[in-house]
């Protein structure tokens, strides 16, 4: 599944900021309250916990696969918290890009809150990301061999999976071949190894794109980054001073008018100097 395609997450269509929710609308800074933005700032922290402890979840499912344990209901169980995780990600990512487009306005502090929500994100996602990896390897290894070639289709009978898995190669080369084999498999079986084709499929679809969020997320901190260092830099300087920047356009004026004026005192010192009679 691609980042892009994934459910909208919580919100839906609302804005969480407030006002009205439209193609092109971006909230600015005005229109949030602080404490409103307290509260976002407090939802995306959250979110990002639930992420926290939706992979650990996971990861204790992940140690189950093969095991006693499971089960049809721990398939579904991977399945639906990772659909739920996805959902998560997606909204916390457009709650940070959201904030990263109305934060230039506010304090110090809460842009470096920001940045560290992005990090943490980051961190997240990757984890999170590894993690559906390492689900689907595991899934994908603990089907017979037949059922892991993909280019099989579901209806592919059972008699041609038989021929070709070397999973089945003792069973065939004992006395009664096929027949004796195919009388001991049951129905159960065969739908076991349905469901957890199924799985695996699901499993896979479910998979983020998560070197797209990374990337939006690092140009996201990139550019909040260069906002901190500038408003960094207005904070050293006084309000008066602050023209007095390299790259301030005041500053090269003013650079201008002090040469100009050195120039003319230099040449009037020139012009009323007393002369020195020249040595005979």
């Amino acid at each position: 599944m691609s980042y892009g395609s994934i459910d909208g997450g919580s919100f839906g269509g609302r804005n969480p900021f407030g006002g009205p929710t439209r193609q092109g609308y971006q909230p600015v800074a005005t229109q949030v309250s602080p404490s409103e933005l307290q509260d976002v700032f407090q939802e995306t922290s959250s979110n990002i916990f639930q992420i926290n402890a939706n992979v650990v979840t996971l990861e204790k499912n992940l140690q189950s696969l093969g095991t006693s344990r499971d089960t049809a209901e721990l398939r579904q169980s991977l399945h639906s918290m990772q659909q739920q995780t996805n959902k998560v990600i997606t909204s916390t990512s457009q709650l940070i890009k959201q904030l990263s487009d109305i934060i230039s306005g506010s304090s110090r502090q809460d842009r470096l809150r920001l940045t560290r929500l992005k990090t943490e994100l980051s961190e997240s996602v990757q984890r999170y990301g590894d993690l559906q990896k390492k689900i689907a390897e595991r899934s994908r290894a603990l089907l017979p061999p037949a059922q892991k070639d993909k280019r099989k289709s579901p209806q592919t009978p059972l008699t041609e999976q038989i021929d070709e898995g070397p999973l089945f190669e003792e069973a065939l080369s004992s006395e009664g071949g096929v027949e004796a084999f195919l009388s001991e498999i049951s129905e159960e079986d065969v739908e076991e190894l349905r469901q957890r084709e199924e799985a695996l499929l699901q499993i896979e679809r479910d998979m983020l794109d998560v070197s797209q969020i990374m990337k939006d997320l690092a140009s996201m901190v990139h550019e909040q980054g260069d906002s901190i260092e500038a408003a960094q830099e207005e904070e050293v300087l006084p309000p008066g001073d602050r023209s007095r920047r390299p790259n301030h356009p005041h500053h090269h004026h003013r650079c201008f008018n002090k040469k100009m004026r050195l120039a003319s005192v230099v040449a009037a010192v020139i012009t009323v100097s007393p002369r020195r009679p020249c040595p005979v």
